[in-house]
């Protein structure tokens, strides 16, 4: 229980982390260093008004100097970045494992963050979910079975699986049609899904965000009242990075 508090508080900060880093990435602005600001007044914000999962409500969603809205995706971002960090605590073996699948979680949330917003997967933040995948799965579940090198080898062939079969469709589509139908980042999204969690569970998390984006797409159509054909892009890479998290999670919770 114990770990699971701390997972879960430190989850809301990093899911707000998480949404920095990904707009921050997206336009070419450093993040490290820089402190935060309202993006409509450009006035520093203070401690106070950077207080994960607690902010936003009693700002009441507004900026406390100039009254400009803040996005809500940053006060669901702290939501789902607790839920994970509390996840990872009660689906890894220990919490040196805990913490690392929580790293390799809030990794996948600030993709889906930047593909959500701004269509984006951003490399570095690509990089960073890859380097945790690969870490999460070469630690194993602390049985030490399967041994090492088995590790090693199945997370290569779920990144060349993965990888390899969506640019396969990508590039069979643009051959038939002309037309781009699936983005690069979206291939590289899954052959990083591939490293963390190998070939056998990818089907699952396609199966997963294949669905997921039927529905808003729907959603999304009838709320516009056009047809699905003329809804333009979907953010796959999201549903993808999402649909990784359920996938690596829900057997450890069963």
């Amino acid at each position: 229980m114990g770990l699971m508090v701390i997972l879960g508080l430190l989850g809301a900060a990093m899911g707000s982390f998480a949404a920095l880093v990904a707009e921050r990435l997206v336009r070419g602005e450093p993040f490290v260093a820089a402190r935060s600001r309202c993006l409509s007044c450009d006035t520093p914000l203070g401690a106070r008004d950077l207080v994960p999962l607690l902010s936003w409500p009693l700002l009441r969603g507004r900026c406390r100097h100039c009254g400009a809205a803040i996005p809500p995706v940053l006060w669901q971002a702290e939501i789902l970045g607790a839920a994970m960090g509390m996840a990872a605590a009660c689906a890894a073996p220990d919490p040196a494992r805990a913490l690392l699948l929580a790293l390799w979680m809030w990794s996948l949330l600030a993709l889906a963050i930047a593909d959500l917003r701004w269509f984006r997967l951003p490399e570095p933040l690509m990089a960073c979910a890859a380097i945790l995948g690969l870490a999460l799965a070469l630690a194993g579940d602390g049985s030490g079975w399967p041994g090492l090198s088995m590790r090693a080898s199945t997370a290569i062939l779920g990144a060349a699986v993965g990888g390899g079969v969506f640019w396969a469709v990508r590039e069979g589509y643009f051959r038939l049609t002309g037309r781009e139908g699936m983005a690069l980042g979206d291939v590289f999204m899954l052959a990083t899904l591939g490293l963390a969690l190998g070939p056998a569970r990818l089907p699952m998390v396609v199966l997963f965000a294949a669905a997921t984006t039927l529905v808003l797409a729907l959603m999304r159509a009838q709320r516009k009242g056009r047809a699905m054909r003329r809804l333009g892009r979907v953010p796959f890479g999201a549903a993808l990075a999402l649909s990784g998290v359920l996938v690596a999670i829900l057997p450890a919770m069963a």
